[in-house]
């Protein structure tokens, strides 16, 4: 009784004690994830998951906007849906975006993941196979995603 006592007694304690809170407001840059497998694997899902749900301020939060693209940050979104697309800019992508989604624009992903730990930009790039639906026809390609300190900094979409 005294130990079940004890040890109810220490978990409760411990219950109360704070568990450390990451926030973006607070998250230094050496806090930032890197492009580890599991957060490749995070960014391709959302990528996917996100514009399928036609979120575009969480789909945007994908992408590193604060640096510039010399410095590691977003430098291209291309897509060939048919028609190239390059675009290089916060709102440019998102005028881009709505264009697609307004076409009913969806894709579906298979066999995302795992990649290879240990990679780092530019080389830290996940590649997944889809199939893209939009106005009645169906394509299939391939997206690369190219990570640098665990945010998207480029896209390259293909698809026939």
């Amino acid at each position: 009784m005294v130990r079940a006592c004890a040890l109810s007694a220490a978990l409760l304690l411990a219950s109360c004690v704070p568990s450390p809170v990451v926030t973006p407001s607070t998250t230094s840059s050496s806090e930032i994830p890197k492009c580890s497998s599991a957060r490749l694997t995070f960014l391709v899902e959302q990528f996917f998951a996100r514009y399928n749900a036609r979120d575009l301020n969480a789909f945007l939060t994908l992408f590193n906007w604060d640096s510039p693209a010399a410095g590691g940050g977003f430098g291209s979104y291309y897509d060939n849906p048919g028609q190239a697309q390059q675009l290089s800019d916060r709102t440019s992508l998102a005028a881009y975006l709505s264009r697609r989604w307004a076409l009913d624009d969806r894709f579906s992903t298979s066999n995302v993941g795992p990649y290879p730990d240990g990679l780092t930009y530019p080389d830290a790039n996940a590649t997944v196979a889809f199939t893209r639906s939009f106005s009645g026809a169906t394509q299939s390609g391939n997206a690369k995603l190219v990570c640098n300190a665990g945010l998207l900094v480029g896209v390259v979409m293909s698809s026939t």
